[in-house]
């Protein structure tokens, strides 16, 4: 487990995880349903808005169709929006931010990339001389989160088709504490291998965020269920830039949040 002010200082902003929070994970069709962005590492508490502006593919995805995400506004802490529920089932919400770029110097850099379990950049970055460099990085950020109006309709598992996605292989509205959610990792929609997946979510109130392990070859990951509540899947896909002048490393965030019930 990692302490939430983990490279907080030494990582101020690329340390923030993206992910969507509805006011609740099941409501009534129809309904109109408020829902937060949340950025940050203190799951479930934002501590940083997010530029409407920034904001891509801001919708619901169900069965019946889509419905896009509506009065969409920065407050202090959070960004938040609203969202019909078009019909009975499950739902899918989703967005992703356009590329940002930021630059850090070669310790913070490297405490990055430890902080995110990003091995393989930094054996690169080892061999070919890179180390003593500053990480100049393009980054975007990919969300989604369950949510489900009255009965299931098996809607869970469906692939949007953003860049990096979690696909959940149970419902996970199914599962209790003590049982298990298998997902797998989509990049670029195939599976991806050897991949770190943290888990987050709290236990008598506070939060508790775990590094779970590593997804196989066929991007398979299953996450352990501690508790009732929100959770929260957090994983990254990083790679040499195609645009050498951009920046030397491009990365892919992805976050899944759903919601275990009680027994």
């Amino acid at each position: 487990m990692r302490l939430l002010s983990l490279l907080a200082v030494s990582v101020p902003i690329l340390a923030h995880d993206l992910y969507l929070m509805p006011e609740s994970f099941t409501a009534h069709s129809g309904a109109q349903l408020r829902l937060a962005f949340q950025n940050g590492d203190e799951f479930p508490v934002a501590s940083a808005s997010t530029q409407p502006s920034r904001l891509r593919n801001t919708r619901l995805i169900a069965k019946a169709g889509s419905a896009p995400m509506e009065n969409i506004v920065a407050e202090t802490a959070r960004t938040t929006a609203t969202v019909r529920l078009p019909a009975r089932g499950h739902a899918i919400l989703t967005a992703n931010t356009i590329p940002n770029f930021i630059e850090l110097d070669a310790a913070k850099f490297r405490s990055y990339l430890e902080h995110e379990n990003l091995t393989e950049t930094i054996a690169w970055r080892d061999a070919h001389g890179e180390s003593a460099k500053p990480g100049r990085e393009r980054y975007s950020k990919f969300v989604k989160s369950i949510i489900r109006s009255g009965a299931p309709d098996g809607f869970y598992n469906h692939t949007t088709g953003l860049t990096i996605e979690f696909i959940p292989q149970a419902d996970p509205f199914s599962l209790r504490p003590g049982q298990s959610l298998p997902v797998v990792v989509l990049f670029r929609g195939k599976p991806a291998a050897n991949i770190a997946v943290e888990s987050a979510w709290l236990e008598q109130g506070k939060a508790v965020l775990a590094t779970i392990g590593r997804t196989d070859t066929l991007g398979r990951i299953t996450i352990p269920l501690k508790a009732t509540g929100p959770h929260r899947l957090h994983a990254i896909v990083m790679e040499r830039c195609a645009d050498p002048q951009a920046a030397d490393w491009e990365s892919f965030w992805a976050s899944l949040t759903f919601e275990i019930l009680p027994r």
